[in-house]
């Protein structure tokens, strides 16, 4: 089973809404879950990460939430290449906007630029399309688990 740190970034909370039903489902599975709702490039960097589980929502701009943009910058400024760790990304965002999940698809191009294997495809749920985003992100998860 892996050790598997869940960054959060959310604006009114359905992200960390489905983090939290995510965690509870991978450690109801065997893995240790930490959330982690300030995330620092420390706990990306620590010893004792397999995996991190990036989920987070898109400000009206096509931003990431505070939170999250203050992990994207450290890692943009410095952050070395991460080839050993994998990744998956569940990105929430509203098509009504131009930006659909602009915040979440410019941290996934990061993470690649930093070298980290992404496991499966990162799931983007549109409010305008999905009344449920943590069933979305839980039929997701299944398939996640099963790629790690």
């Amino acid at each position: 089973m892996a050790n598997i740190k869940l960054m959060i970034g959310t604006v009114y909370g359905n992200a960390e809404e489905v983090a939290v039903a995510c965690a509870e489902n991978l450690n109801a599975a065997g893995h240790q879950v930490a959330l982690l709702r300030r995330p620092e490039l420390s706990d990306l960097l620590a010893a004792d990460t397999d995996v991190l589980l990036f989920c987070s929502s898109t400000t009206g701009q096509g931003e990431l939430p505070d939170e999250m943009l203050h992990l994207y910058l450290q890692m943009k400024d410095a952050c070395p290449p991460l080839p050993q760790l994998r990744y998956g990304l569940i990105g929430l965002g509203d098509s009504g906007y131009e930006e659909f999940a602009g915040g979440p698809k410019m941290l996934n191009e990061l993470l690649f630029e930093l070298q980290l294997k992404c496991v499966g495809i990162p799931l983007y749920i549109d409010a305008c399309d999905t009344m449920d985003p943590v069933a979305a992100a839980l039929t997701w998860l299944d398939a996640w688990q099963q790629q790690l």
